[in-house]
């Protein structure tokens, strides 16, 4: 074996390393045997020369196999003729989309074993949000995985420290040196946590757009593309959702908050008109990507049956007992709707000139939320599960002087105050005074489904 640092070199060089020199690395680094600085020069160095398709693959699997590994077939004989699928997102403002997808796709005849993540940035997390919800536990041994599966079709969980580990330690490294945005260093840290999950299908949601991780659709479809390859290569069935992340998904933005929001959607029940109109576009999201699982994995046969199927289990309330079922198998009390952490304080950001709504910046939306607790900038961070933000237009519509655009749920009468500055550049308007041509970004189509991808 060559020593580390000509590993590197040979990295550095854009040469492609065998399953022996990569494997070498990702041992000696899990084991300490290997320093962080020599492990560094070797992400930054496949950072700027990339990584082939095998090279890729061989990370992944090396990843994967770092720790426990699930297998529900072999765990329990009523899982023998189940279908395991899951969803992944590469992360946006107000995505919820799990909370909703998940009991959907149960209904669809799919085993969902989902692991999430906390949110980290701009961007939330499925498991601050579930957390939220008084009793509600992700931390779940085998035998309870395994019965809320096996009784209610679904189960939501955090990653276990056991699942992966090589990946954790890589990903921190990754973070501190800039070189979280690989697509092969992306697609091995994604597909191995899915791979061990031990499902049989997979749908990846990537996000594109101003507010997403990738925000030019080419990188999107690039790392569409390596993902669902990637996935193939470890004998799962996967395809791709490019999907638009530009204004924020729904009309809240907070944990509870968005408990509460996809307890509507799953309910179909609104507080109003305005707000099923905002949440639409939501709402079609996630019985898209329920079918694209429910597809993949084969328990319907067509996109017309799944996505009748899905309104159907909406419309009877049978998704909406999935996701009740779920809470109760994992520990959520009985008043927990009544009981969810909420603000005292609801306050009014008005606009400030009249004109049409051109484009809500969510990037920004979320980077406020972060400075006022909805999210964290390091994983150390507390958040406040009770506070958000809720949307009252949606672009392409016209507002006059006065009209509110947003509340903040806030636990004190004057919180406004100190982000009023910081929201008037959220909402792009075309005053009237102003030519058009000084803004950009075309008003949202209400179609956040941009392409699906395949191998």
């Amino acid at each position: 074996m060559l020593p580390v640092s000509e590993i590197i070199r040979k990295k550095r060089k854009g040469n492609a390393l065998s399953s022996d020199e990569l494997g070498f690395l990702v041992r000696g680094f899990s084991d300490g045997s290997i320093p962080d600085y020599q492990i560094s020069a070797w992400l930054m160095a496949s950072f700027l020369c990339g990584m082939d398709r095998e090279e890729t693959f061989v990370l992944t699997t090396l990843m994967r196999n770092s720790g426990k590994t699930l297998d529900w077939r072999k765990l329990s004989s009523n899982f023998r003729d189940a279908r395991f699928a899951d969803k992944h997102s590469t992360g946006g403002v107000g995505d919820k989309v799990s909370l909703i997808l998940a009991p959907l796709a149960a209904c669809l005849g799919l085993k969902v074993p989902m692991m999430s993540g906390r949110g980290l940035g701009h961007t939330g997390g499925t498991v601050d949000k579930l957390e939220s919800i008084p009793g509600f536990s992700m931390r779940l041994d085998e035998k309870q995985m395994l019965r809320c599966l096996d009784e209610v079709g679904v189960c939501m969980m955090s990653q276990s420290s056991d699942l992966c580990p090589a990946d954790k330690k890589l990903y921190s490294l990754r973070d501190v040196t800039a070189t979280v945005e690989s697509i092969p260093l992306i697609t091995a840290s994604i597909v191995s946590k899915k791979w061990a999950e031990g499902i049989d299908a997979i749908v990846y949601d990537v996000k594109c757009g101003s507010a997403a991780f990738m925000s030019d659709l080419k990188e999107a479809q690039n790392l569409s593309r390596s993902l669902v390859r990637t996935s193939a290569q470890a004998g799962l069935k996967a395809m791709a959702c490019v999907t638009r992340m530009e204004e924020p998904l729904g009309s809240y933005v907070g944990n509870a908050m968005e408990v509460e929001e996809s307890v509507w959607i799953l309910r179909d029940e609104y507080p109003s008109e305005l707000h099923r109109d905002i949440i639409a576009p939501l709402r079609k999201l996630c019985i898209d990507l329920s079918c694209e699982m429910a597809l993949l994995a084969g328990t319907r046969s067509s996109r017309d049956q799944a996505l009748a199927d899905c309104n159907k289990a909406i419309a009877s309330g049978a998704a909406y007992a999935v996701f009740e079922r779920m809470l109760r198998a994992q520990g959520a009390k009985d008043s927990w709707f009544e009981e969810l952490p909420r603000a005292e304080h609801q306050l009014v950001y008005a606009s400030k000139t009249s004109g049409e709504i051109k484009k809500i910046l969510s990037r920004d939306l979320g980077v406020l939320g972060v400075k006022i607790g909805i999210g964290r900038e390091t994983s150390e961070d507390s958040i406040d599960p009770a506070i958000g933000f809720e949307i009252l237009v949606r672009p392409g519509v016209r507002v006059e002087r006065g009209t509110p655009l947003l509340k903040l749920h806030a636990h004190s009468a004057d919180a406004l105050e100190a982000l009023s500055s910081d929201l008037d550049g959220v909402f792009l308007i075309e005053d009237d005074s102003v030519p058009a041509a000084v803004f950009t970004g075309a008003p949202a189509s209400g179609e956040l489904l941009i392409e699906r991808i395949s191998v």
